[in-house]
Order: C-alpha cells, then sequence, then structure tokens
C-alpha cells in the first residue's frame, strides 16, 4: 500500500483564498477584521493576512470557517485558477 509522504499530505489541506472578495464580503456583511475573526474561529491576524493579499494560501479548514461566518460556501472566496482547454491561457474563476 503506498501513503502519501508528509508534504503531500499537508499540500492537501491547502489552498488559495482570494483575499480581496475576503475584504468584499466582509464589508458587505458590515463586519470589522475583528469581528470576523471571532465569529470565523481564527485570530486577527489571519483575518488581516489573508485580506492583505489578493491570492495567499490558507488551510481548507480556515476557508471553509471564514465562508460559514460571512454566509457563504469556500468556492465563494477561493481563488481558482484554471487553464482554458481551448486557449491554453489561465481564468479565474
Amino acid at each position: 500500500m503506498m501513503t502519501a509522504s508528509p508534504s503531500n499530505r499537508r499540500q492537501r489541506w491547502i489552498t488559495i483564498a482570494d483575499g480581496q472578495r475576503i475584504r468584499e464580503m466582509r464589508h458587505r456583511c458590515g463586519l470589522a477584521q475583528a469581528e470576523l475573526a471571532g465569529l470565523a474561529g481564527v485570530s486577527l491576524d489571519t483575518v488581516v493576512r489573508l485580506e492583505r493579499q489578493n491570492r495567499t494560501t490558507c488551510r481548507t479548514r480556515t476557508l471553509a470557517r471564514i465562508a460559514a461566518a460571512l454566509g457563504e460556501t469556500p468556492a465563494t472566496i477561493a481563488a481558482v485558477t484554471l487553464t482554458d482547454p481551448v486557449t491554453r491561457s489561465d481564468t479565474t474563476s
């Protein structure tokens, strides 16, 4: 039986968050960064770090907690770049 190496296991639980989207949704909900952090059960530093960059890594669990606190699904705040099979250029969804 083949097992995943520790680094492969860690990578499965990491995603890319769209900081700008998180910030916009937080503003729409009328929340301060500290309020979002409290609702999501994450540190204020985490919210600040995620919002500071347009695309930044975070744990999948963290992204899910923030999304739930905002009343959204994780997919709405994940930054996903796919390659269009026809043009072979990057598209953002």
